[in-house]
């Protein structure tokens, strides 16, 4: 992956960094899992986080997912651009730039819709889409390896 960013124009520090906060993220919103069946789903957990911590993951699952955000769109400036053209692993590039649409779109409406029923239903398709994409992630490094030994 390294050798491809860097054949593109990317610094040699972009691939690590790129992973490095989108490995933050996801762990971060993994940590937000018990939040999200607690308090949208009303399950009764033995652990949830508490005030302080919950403030503290939440802010940083924020801050890192602006930083991603940021990362993406110089991903998608070169990297998925000229993916497109050139033909390449096109399904799974595409699904994860939807997934990262959805996120982007279903991150404000989980703290400002009001509508307490549609809240569970948000902040699930949020979870499910943050889970869904390191997935993708793989399955587009694993048919970029397999394509190439061809």
């Amino acid at each position: 992956m390294l050798a491809k960013f860097k054949q593109q124009g990317y610094p040699s520090w972009f691939a690590p960094i790129l992973m490095g906060v989108f490995a933050w993220v996801l762990l971060t919103g993994l940590a937000m899992w018990p939040l999200l069946l607690t308090f949208q789903w009303e399950l009764e957990l033995p652990w949830t986080p508490s005030g302080i911590a919950r403030t503290l993951i939440t802010a940083a699952h924020v801050l890192g997912g602006l930083l991603l955000l940021i990362l993406i769109g110089a991903v998608w400036l070169v990297h998925a651009r000229a993916g497109w053209l050139r033909q390449e692993r096109r399904i799974s590039g595409t699904g994860m730039l939807m997934l990262t649409g959805m996120l982007l779109l279903s991150a404000p409406l989980i703290l400002y819709v009001s509508f307490e029923p549609a809240l569970p239903w948000i902040t699930t398709s949020h979870a499910v889409a943050g889970l869904m994409l390191p997935v993708l992630l793989i399955v587009h490094l694993i048919s970029r390896r397999s394509r190439r030994r061809r």
